[in-house]
C-alpha cells in the first residue's frame, strides 16, 4: 500500500517512509518492484494496437 501510494499520490520517499516506520531505501524498493510488475503485466503496444484495430 505503501508503495501504491507513492505512485498514486506523488508522496515523497522520505515522507512516506517517515510515517510507516520503514527506511526510505525500504519504499523505494517496493516502489521499484511494483512497477517491475506493473510492467510485465502491461499489454505490448503492437499487440495491444493490433487489438483496438480489430
Amino acid at each position: 500500500m505503501i508503495a501504491l501510494a507513492v505512485l498514486r499520490h506523488d508522496q515523497r520517499l522520505a515522507d512516506m517512509a517517515g510515517g510507516n516506520n520503514v527506511s526510505e531505501s525500504t519504499v523505494r524498493r517496493w516502489r521499484d518492484a511494483l512497477i517491475t510488475l506493473f510492467a510485465a503485466q502491461a499489454p505490448r503496444l503492437d499487440r495491444a494496437l493490433k487489438k483496438v484495430a480489430r
